[in-house]
This record gives structure tokens, sequence and C-alpha cells, in this order.
């Protein structure tokens, strides 16, 4: 597949952040809950201006499409990639069985594409996207459940409760996703096995049914072809009239008739396929009435359904804490060594205007916070000029650059900005300045989808009472696997970092390897540092980080 909207898209995201600093945390203290909310906040939130990340380029606006067969917007043919990621979480979700601890959110619906029940391009549009973000710590279960919440807020809904952590299945799960032929007690059962009772069943579905249609395309037997037209060349027929937006007006629109009276799966002649029809009607509308009592009541409801439905995970997954978008958050952080040992650590700060916040200011004070833990008398103030700004669904952001000094006889264990702290760590860690990666920014442009011989340099820098004669690199690349559209983790891939010498109270190691890998890969890629007789270990460097030094 040659270059395209889809891409160029992410691309011109991802080169805008490379032209500025980089685009990770590289020396954040090791903690695996802590990198997957971070990523997932990141996400979240850097939608729209400088350092946007990237992932909502596909439902901006709401009402867009894009085509994975082409990479290109396609809004003629009657669907919408907001809808679609909602599908998606549903289907992934609804197989659960909650007693026997299996099933839930966790990617199996990646090997499940073929299944009539899964019928249409909107599942494999949806994690085709969403491939491109899978990382050592960002799951594509847990993209997922990220899906179905930035479509949801970013379309005017209320925010849904996030976290992370959530493990990717191997293989396909169980059949059995209801389809409009279901009849109402198997319905009701299998949602019962998830978790869900008849009004939470009932709820769940008209929030899931607030975007997005039915399509002649997949279901004729709910939509005739009087559907199709020049514009609407897949024959969709919506729920409601409000298709691109996150509203209770399905609801409204069922309960008095008017409209799309509640979409296809109510309106349509084949009684066979009124799935809806007969889930609404199993308590005699008393849900849905009460869904429809206000906007808030509706918005409320789905916020909480929706977070049961991507929670739902197996036995054995544990959940980060529910992720909440940072009023202050430190970004694209890298360390340096001078000659003489000192460090130089360069990084950003987000300020997100959240709800209830003040204006951004000029400027931010950051202070460095030593090895002790107590702040030290070192700071430095972090700049922001006019066009570093940047939008997103919870208010506009804007960054402030700073580069701050660290003297080794104080060293570095975090910094504070506006009384928050951030916990940074300077015993092991990737040396910025003296790693590269070629070749560089232009080839990466050019290779989105294409492999590529990358040469890694990689150097770290160890400060402890042992040195062991050399350190071990190990790479996470994200790789195809079989009978699915969703990537796996590679860590086979090592490189050994040989010991070369000593800066001030530093060991340094060094080494250098080959990846060949398209850039996509590169663009998930990390490594971790490790020694055999150490404790220290640093984690999650990002290679693609590696980019900003090379044309």
């Amino acid at each position: 597949m040659a270059s395209n909207f889809i891409f160029q898209k992410i691309l011109f995201k991802i080169l805008v952040c490379l032209a500025t600093t980089g685009i990770i945390l590289a020396q954040q203290r090791p903690d695996s809950e802590s990198f997957i909310a971070d990523e997932l906040e990141t996400l979240l939130v850097n939608t729209g201006g400088l350092n946007n990340a990237g992932f909502a380029a596909a439902i901006t606006p709401c009402t867009n499409y894009v085509d994975r067969t082409t990479g290109l917007n396609n809004n003629t043919l009657g669907r919408q990639s907001a809808a679609q990621w909602i599908r998606t979480a549903f289907h992934d979700f609804a197989t659960a069985n909650v007693a026997a601890g299996t099933g839930g959110v966790d990617a199996s619906v990646g090997f499940e594409t073929a299944r009539p029940e899964n019928t249409g391009p909107g599942i494999p549009d949806s994690l085709f996207f969403f491939s491109f973000f899978v990382n050592a710590k960002t799951s594509m279960a847990d993209l997922i459940a990220l899906g179905a919440v930035i479509s949801i807020k970013s379309c005017g809904g209320p925010l849904v409760p996030l976290r992370g952590g959530r493990v990717d299945a191997t293989e396909a799960g169980p059949a059995g996703v209801c389809e409009p032929e279901t009849d109402l007690h198997t319905t009701l059962s299998k949602f019962a096995a998830a978790g869900f009772n008849q009004a939470d069943t009932i709820a769940l579905t008209a929030c899931g049914h607030s975007m997005g249609g039915v399509h002649h395309e997949n279901f004729p037997q709910v939509v005739t072809e009087a559907a199709v037209s020049t514009n609407n060349a897949d024959g969709r027929a919506p729920f409601d009239e409000s298709v691109a937006a996150f509203d209770v007006k399905v609801v409204n629109e069922y309960l008095s008739g008017t409209g799309d009276r509640g979409g296809a799966l109510v309106t349509t002649s084949n009684k066979t396929v009124q799935s809806d029809l007969r889930l609404y009607l199993s308590d005699k509308n008393a849900t849905m009435k009460k869904l429809s009592s206000s906007a808030d009541e509706f918005a409320s409801t789905c916020s909480t359904l929706v977070a049961r439905m991507i929670d739902t995970v197996p036995k054995g997954v544990s959940l980060t804490p529910v992720i909440q978008p940072a009023h202050v958050k430190l970004i694209n952080t890298t360390l340096s060594l001078d000659n003489k040992g000192d460090m130089k650590l360069s990084a950003s700060v987000r300020y997100l205007q959240n709800s209830g916040a003040a204006p951004a200011p000029d400027s931010l004070k950051v202070s460095l916070i030593g090895r002790s833990g107590t702040p030290a008398t070192d700071n430095v103030e972090a700049t922001s000029g006019a066009t570093d700004v940047g939008t997103s669904a919870f208010g506009p952001t804007r960054f402030y650059t700073f580069t701050l000094n660290a003297p080794v006889s104080k060293g570095l264990s975090g910094i504070d900005v506006l009384d928050q702290e951030f916990p940074l760590q300077d015993s092991l860690f990737v040396e910025y300045s003296r790693s590269s990666i070629s070749p560089g920014q232009a080839t990466f442009a050019t290779s989105f989808l294409k492999s590529v011989v990358w040469t890694v340099k990689i150097t770290a820098a160890l400060r402890a009472s042992y040195a062991p004669s050399s350190l071990t690199a190990t790479f996470a690349i994200p790789v195809p696997q079989p009978d699915t559209i969703n990537p796996k983790i590679d860590f086979s891939k090592t490189a050994s970092l040989a010991r070369t010498g000593k800066v001030g109270q530093f060991t340094l190691y060094s080494g250098t390897t080959t990846l060949e890998i398209q850039g996509s890969q590169l663009f998930g890629g990390s490594v971790d540092i490790t020694g055999q007789g150490i404790n220290e270990k640093a984690e999650f460097f990002k290679l693609f980080n590696l980019l900003s030094k090379s044309p």
C-alpha cells in the first residue's frame, strides 16, 4: 500500500513532534503501571495542535470514515470510524463469561473478524488503525478500550473512566456475539453471563447505538437496497438523526416515534431481525423511559455501563487505577552527560487547562529534586511561544520547554512543577547525546510500511557501586502474527553493550546493532537496559526518539 492519507496524517503528527524535542518519557523510573497510564493518557488528551499523538485523526471530525483498504478518507459510504470503534469494543467484550473468568476486552476479536457475527469492515478497520499505536506498554486490548472512550468523549458524550493494563489474547475466543436474529432469551442470557442484567443490557445497547447505523451492504435482511445512494453507497440506515453525536436522541426518537425512531433494528419490517425493539420492549420501555428523563441521566448511565464493559477482562488481569487527564504533565524527556559527568535534562511540560484550572501562564518554574529526594536550589524557567499550543476534548493545552542542569553531586530523582513532583532516575539511563539511529527522519517518512535496515547505537550510563563488564539491551518490537491484524511484541532481539569508560561517577556502555523493520514498527519499538549483578533497570526508551537527531 502506498503512502496515503491515513499514514500521512499520522506521520505529520509524529514529525511535528520530532521537530520539537521528541515524544517520550525516556528517564522515568521503571514502573509498568505508570508507563501504561502515561501512554494512554497521552493518546487520550493530545489530540490537536502541538504534540498531537495522532490517535484521534481517524475520528476527526466525528463524521469521518477511514477505509483501511485505501488508507483514504471516504465519506461517501455512509460509515464513520467513531461508531466502528464503539462497535469493536462491544464485540470484543460480548462473549465474556465472568463466572468462568474468560473473555471480555482482550483483543481476541482480532482473531474473529471472519465470523458472520463480526461482519463488515468496522472491526478490521478499527484494529488496523489501532495497530500503529501498539507498543511494549500499550496493548491492542487497551487501545480497543481507549477507542470507545475517545469516540464517546470527542463526539459530545461523557468521559468514560479509562483504566489500562489489559492483556492481549493469543487466539480466538468462543463465538456467540448477538446478531439481529438472536432471540430475546438468548440475548439476555449472554449478557447475564457477561455480568449485565436486563436493564443494563437495554441501556448499554441504546448507548452503543447513539451513533452510526446499520448498513445494507452487511445486513441486507435488515436494511433494504432503498437506503443506497451516491453519498451512502453502503446503504446506512442511521439509528437517529444525530448520527455523529453521542447523545440521547436515539432514545427520544424511539419513544416518540419521530426521526429515525430508534433505527432499523426497531423499524425494519422483517420482525425476525427487530433485535433492538425486542430488547427495548422486554421491560415495557421502562429502561428507555428512564434514560430519556434527561441528557445527564443518559450520559451518566452510559459512562457507567461502558466503563463496566471495557473493564470486563479475563481472570488474572489487573487493571490500573482510573487514568485522569493530567493538569500538568512532564513529556519529551532526554538525559545526557557532559564531560565532567554532570547531567542535562531536556524536556517539556504540558499544561492542560481543564475544568476549573487557571489559564496557562507565560512560563513555569521547574525545580530540581536531588538524589536525596529533597528539592534543590537549582531551577529554571520553562518558556512557551505563541505556537506552542494544542487542543483536546478536555480543554486547551500549552507546552513549555526547558533544559535543567543537574550536577552529579546533587543527582536527580525528579523535578517539581507547580508543586507536583515527577519522579525520574539517574542510576541507569539511555544517554541520549551518545546514542543514535540511522537512516533518519527522511527515510522514516517514506518507509512507514516498508522494511528498512536501521543501524541503532545505544549508549547507557550507570551510576552504581558495581559496574559489570557489559549490559544487555533488549528490544521490544511490534511484529505481525498469523490469523489477526493485531501485532504482538517480540522481545527476542538483544544487543550487548560493552563497557567503554567512565565520565565522572558514571560508567558508560555502548553497542551497535541493526533492525530490519518497517517505519511503523520503529515507531512502536523500545529498548530496556539491564545487567547481571545490578538492580538498576532502564525501561521503555522509545527508539523513535532518536530520529529527532537525524535529518
